[in-house]
């Protein structure tokens, strides 16, 4: 007995890839400038482009789910491991939802004009990977 190989798996791991490097690359390179630059380092005020919030949005959907495997890990840490397959996998499945949930919300204002004090990401942390806790090299 053989199993099917699903169709179109590896390309749409292609166009999900390519599509991620195209949205990721200026953000990369404005990254690095503003890590560099001493005095982006002291300015507390941060404006935000509606390419900025393009990509956040994307990227807060994709990277939903790694709020599941975070908490499982915290939770893990901190108590048990059955407490982190328990309670942890909730949490970071309520975290994930509303990780998802703001990147939909993200995508569907990207286009539109908003005053300056609106235009800030929805979380806090801005990304998944800005949370607190363990770091995957």
């Amino acid at each position: 007995m053989t199993l099917a190989k699903p169709r179109g798996t590896r390309k749409q791991v292609c166009i999900v890839t390519l599509l991620a490097f195209i949205l990721l690359m200026p953000g990369i390179r404005d990254l690095y400038a503003t890590a560099t630059s001493a005095q982006a380092i002291t300015s507390a005020v941060k404006t935000y482009t509606w390419k900025e919030k393009l990509k956040r949005g994307a990227l807060n959907i994709v990277s939903s789910p790694v709020e599941i495997a975070r908490s499982i890990s915290i939770e893990s840490g901190k108590r048990s491991l059955l407490y982190g397959w328990t309670v942890g996998l909730l949490m970071g499945f309520g975290d994930g939802i509303l990780r998802f949930g703001a990147g939909v919300v993200d995508l569907c204002t990207f286009p539109f004009d908003f005053p300056e004090k609106d235009k800030g990401p929805l979380l806090k942390p801005e990304y998944v990977w800005e949370k607190p806790g363990p770091r995957y090299a």
